[in-house]
């Protein structure tokens, strides 16, 4: 009977270690295979574990990013990155507003990232890629929460502080007229406005000089956001959330870590909640496509943009 138990006993201990062994053969962490995904994994503080990364080329000088990530504190998020080299000839940033007019007499008025990329896009000035931009006062009348300039045009140079909307209004994104990216607090602006070419408002900034600024607001939401390198990059996020599964939302905290991770020295976020969109043309298929998954179930329309123009036909 002993010798039986002992039998039993030796069993239980195998078939236990076997089960053992294949649990860890499934708990082995995905492995990233991009080079932006390697480095976030490798090297940011606020990326835990990666479940995929892919990247593809938008057009040349813009490469797009999907990562499906877990936080340090075990949210899981799917990320939307795209870097845009404005080193390369006919690649720059451009603000975009309502059916790509500046003439705004009759008032600001809101549209879909699809629209507006439709009425932008033109041979020479191809729209390679938009997201969403600034914030807005959306009941009427509708306005951008920031100064708006395109093209050299001063089309708003006023801000929409409002202390119920603490988060909006703090800062301004903007490309200057030797084709640099800025991002500065609000009360900087009037030292550069004469030299933006292309500006929109911003919210919360995240990193200034390459440094984390730290903040008090904690929240998860989906977002959009942008930074700059000192070479020439810049970066555009947007991540999902408010959704049960895989897509939790964002903290700045965890942002202005992606963002310094990818070597930028400044970053600040853009509207987000519903607004949070990313829109490329595919390069494929040549139509426009929304690559996240907008909160509200479809696109929003929305009073600014910041879009991605090449130099192709």
């Amino acid at each position: 009977m002993k010798r039986l138990f002992n039998i039993l006993l030796a069993g239980t201990f195998l078939a236990t270690g076997l089960v053992a062994c294949e649990k860890s053969v499934e708990d082995v962490h995905y492995v990233p295979t991009t080079p932006v995904g390697k480095l976030l994994l490798e090297e940011c503080p606020e990326v835990a574990r990666m479940f995929r990364d892919t990247t593809f080329l938008v057009a040349v000088g813009v490469e797009e990013t999907d990562l499906h990530i877990q936080t340090n504190d075990g949210y899981v998020n799917q990320v939307y990155l795209i870097k845009v080299d404005t080193n390369v000839p006919g690649v720059r940033m451009a603000v975009s507003i309502f059916n790509n007019s500046n003439n705004i007499s009759g008032g600001w008025n809101r549209q879909t990232l699809t629209d507006m990329a439709t009425r932008m896009d033109a041979p020479g000035e191809r729209v390679a890629a938009m997201v969403n931009g600034d914030f807005a006062q959306l009941s009427a009348p509708i306005n951008p929460r920031g100064p708006v300039h395109r093209g050299g045009v001063i089309l708003s140079d006023q801000w929409d502080y409002d202390e119920a909307v603490p988060q909006q209004a703090l800062s301004f994104v903007g490309v200057l007229d030797d084709g640099s990216m800025i991002i500065a607090e609000r009360s900087r602006y009037e030292e550069y406005k004469d030299r933006l070419i292309e500006c929109t408002g911003s919210g919360v900034m995240m990193l200034s000089n390459g440094v984390y600024l730290g903040t008090i607001y904690t929240a998860r939401e989906p977002r959009t956001a942008i930074g700059y390198t000192d070479d020439g990059i810049v970066w555009l996020l947007t991540c999902d959330g408010r959704q049960t599964f895989g897509a939790a939302g964002m903290t700045y905290k965890e942002m202005g870590y992606i963002f310094q991770t990818l070597g930028c020295v400044g970053a600040a976020n853009l509207d987000g909640g519903g607004s949070a969109q990313m829109l490329i043309r595919h390069p494929v298929a040549d139509v426009w496509q929304i690559r996240n998954r907008p909160s509200d179930g479809a696109e929003r329309p929305v009073v600014t943009g910041w879009a991605v123009i090449v130099e192709e036909p």
